[in-house]
């Protein structure tokens, strides 16, 4: 099968989303600890920003290489 750059890039764009994820839980997981830093706390939603943005790129790449 030849290599197809959009699903590359769709695969790669959900990978990364799901790594912001694991990220943004692994902070609110320390922060019920107390251990997390403010910073990393006010993060939080530019983590779940950045996935959300990814998920949708990752769509965009899936659509392009279904040709709709």
């Amino acid at each position: 099968m030849p290599f197809n750059s959009n699903t590359y890039h769709a695969n790669k764009c959900a990978r990364t989303a799901w790594e912001w994820i694991a990220k943004a839980k692994d902070v609110k997981r320390r922060a019920a600890l107390g251990t997390a830093y403010d910073w990393e706390i006010e993060r939080i939603p530019f983590m779940i920003f950045y996935a959300r943005s990814d998920m949708h790129r990752s769509l965009f790449f899936r659509r392009l290489r279904a040709g709709t």
